[in-house]
């Protein structure tokens, strides 16, 4: 884009002083007439200031002013900004200038959205970009949009939980992207029509929509297959990964959750005790608390088939991901016990939560990258109670006895990176820890050995622990990649070297190759099989 002066009149002005002017005139129509101002303001700007120079030096004194509020701490009104341009873009006839700009107002947004507000604020910018710049006859301009479009599925899903309720609302940008280039002749065009088919495809199965999923996949072979290898890179990647999918989706299901809720039956016992009898007066007093067992059962089991259908989607688009393996008692434990100080009461159901040093960075692992947990069947609350800021993950299997082994030796299979975070070692544990040897996975695996829990906790709550793993145990000895926890504790991810490794090889397994990849993943999934 230009970067030269703006004429106005007899006088020469630089763009920075025409943005710093135009903003200035923003803020005492806003002190004039409220927000209202806005719309004069817009009116002013787009009619009068577009009046100078060439369209793509207003282009570039636009995104020079979105650029000065920003750093203003205003970004809201920076947004604002770049989406009235892209309303104004929209209606240029020179289809290089309307391109270039679709690509910068795409860059901008991408690059300013650090967080949910600023995320929400470049949507709506991408959003008025698809809706204003329609021109079907010139591929560069289709071509910018489509990328805007893209990125606008990429940001929408960014935090948000796959469910149904917002199962449209995600997989609508991916829609309209395909509807947008159906039909494309254009090579690059037809690779923007398979990519919006094939993440629409995703969206479904994370949404427990396979059948949907499904006839999309199958769609993008039927559609695509006959495109000659390399036109588009789009295009292989998006064959590829459907050829691919059938196959996941056949062999790696998952079986329904397996819940034990001695602690909820028995806290449901009390609390209708409570309520019915002398404890009655107490049970106010506390806030009148109430069992929530067939909630937080429903909870679980959604939690469950979501995390399965997200792992799926991850296995048939080849995402690298982590499984972290753990002693559940690092985070919580609960059993039945007499309260210390009144040995008159009789047993009742007690809850242990643990705040691991370690647990904070860990936590930012699991939001930060496609981890999956196994989560404890026996907790409580089934890990979902109130947070008290221990460690837990979003994405989590709630797995049944008798299979649970089998499952788990499957992920390890398939995961690119493990993280196993234990103090004692159980017979389940040397379980996975053998299975990681014989698949000569211990390069890929970082253990994380932490400490007992809290010596106060034993007095609400006696246990006999299990024996101690530290780093000279022998199982532990093929592993090269054991850290202690308190290396992490305090700390930001960013700030862990193992952790760091581990995002540094998420990345690598990510640029590999994807018919190497996908062809792995399959042969893995193939020999669990038989």
């Amino acid at each position: 884009m230009a970067t030269g002066g703006v004429v106005m009149g007899e006088d020469e002005f630089t763009v920075a002083e025409v943005a710093v002017a135009a903003i200035a005139r923003w803020d005492a129509m806003r002190h004039e007439a409220g927000r209202a101002g806005d719309e004069q303001f817009r009116s002013w700007y787009f009619t009068t200031v577009s009046g100078y120079g060439d369209p793509d030096t207003f282009a570039f004194l636009t995104f020079e002013a979105a650029v000065e509020l920003s750093a203003r701490g205003c970004a809201a009104d920076g947004f604002l900004l770049l989406s009235w341009l892209a309303w104004h873009i929209g209606r240029e006839p020179d289809g290089d200038v309307v391109a270039r700009t679709v690509m910068a107002l795409t860059a901008t947004c991408l690059a300013w959205a650090v967080d949910r507000e600023t995320s929400a604020h470049a949507v709506r910018v991408l959003r008025a970009v698809a809706d204003a710049v329609r021109a079907p006859d010139d591929v560069r301009v289709e071509r910018a949009v489509c990328r805007a479009l893209s990125s606008l599925g990429q940001l929408s899903s960014r935090d948000a939980a796959v469910d149904h309720a917002a199962i449209e609302t995600l997989a609508s940008p991916w829609r309209e992207l395909a509807g947008r280039c159906r039909g494309a002749t254009d090579p690059e065009l037809r690779g923007w029509w398979a990519h919006g088919m094939g993440n629409e495809a995703l969206v479904l199965l994370q949404s427990d929509r396979e059948p949907a999923a499904r006839r999309l996949f199958a769609a993008i072979i039927e559609e695509f297959a006959a495109d000659p290898p390399g036109s588009s890179e789009d295009v292989d990647v998006w064959l590829l990964r459907a050829r691919h999918a059938a196959g996941v989706l056949d062999r790696f299901r998952l079986d329904e959750p397996q819940l034990k809720l001695d602690y909820l039956e028995r806290q449901r016992h009390w609390d209708r005790r409570r309520r019915s009898g002398r404890g009655f007066v107490s049970w106010l007093l506390a806030g009148a608390p109430r069992n929530r067992m067939r909630g937080l059962v429903r909870r679980a089991q959604a939690e469950h088939r979501k995390s399965a259908d997200a792992v799926r989607s991850w296995l048939c688009s080849g995402e690298p991901f982590v499984v972290l393996l753990r002693n559940f008692e690092l985070t919580e434990r609960s059993g039945t016990t007499k309260f210390p100080l009144d040995d008159t009461e009789p047993a009742d159901h007690v809850q242990v939560i643990n705040l691991s040093g370690a647990g904070p960075a860990l936590r930012e692992l699991a939001v930060s990258v496609p981890l999956v947990l196994v989560a404890s069947t026996t907790a409580a609350e089934l890990e979902l109670g109130q947070d008290w800021g221990q460690f837990t993950a979003p994405v989590k299997l709630y797995l049944p006895d008798e299979t649970w082994f089998d499952t788990v030796s499957t992920l390890l299979s398939v995961a690119d990176q493990v993280v196993v975070w234990a103090a004692e070692l159980t017979p389940g544990l040397a379980r996975e820890l053998d299975f990681l040897v014989s698949r000569q996975r211990t390069e890929d695996t970082l253990v994380v050995l932490d400490g007992m829990e809290d010596p106060v906790s034993q007095v609400f709550l006696p246990r006999e622990g299990g024996e101690r793993l530290t780093a000279d145990h022998p199982l532990l000895a093929p592993f090269p990649h054991v850290i202690d926890a308190t290396e992490l504790a305090r700390r930001r991810m960013a700030e862990c070297p193992s952790l760091v490794r581990v995002l540094q090889r998420l990345d690598n397994a990510r640029n590999a190759p994807l018919d190497q990849r996908l062809a792995e993943i399959s042969a893995q999934l193939n020999a669990r099989r038989t």
